[in-house]
């Protein structure tokens, strides 16, 4: 087995697990806190519960073994909070908001790869 085979078996493992999108939900479910206080960089309080349940809930899909489904709706709101949050996170210079930032898009491309090659295959 090659390395690009090795690493698309563990990427597409990861995919098939409601774990990483569980880890941002979490995440941002810990940073309404810092929201309320409005720390440099941190999404807005309106965010912080919105995106922590989007992120549950596509956990949930994919832990009922939707993967296909449960990888577009994790891919598509990592692409929206990255929309939203690069600028103000990056901007910040701050090691949570950007802690949060590289975390989400580690989370879109986990389950993106998948999304996007079952998408055009």
């Amino acid at each position: 087995m090659t390395t690009e085979n090795t690493t698309q078996a563990v990427l597409d493992k990861l995919a098939c697990s409601p774990y990483p999108s569980w880890v941002v939900s979490a995440m941002c479910a810990f940073a309404m806190p810092l929201s309320l206080r409005r720390l440099p960089g941190v999404p807005s309080f309106i965010q912080t519960p919105s995106f922590a349940a989007i992120f549950g809930g596509a956990g949930y899909v994919t832990s009922c073994g939707d993967y296909e489904n449960g990888a577009g709706i994790a891919t598509a709101w990592s692409i929206t909070y990255l929309v939203l949050n690069v600028n103000k996170a990056l901007r910040s210079k701050r090691p949570i908001p950007i802690l949060m930032l590289t975390t989400v898009a580690g989370n879109g491309f986990i389950y993106g790869q998948k999304y996007f090659r079952e998408y055009f295959a």
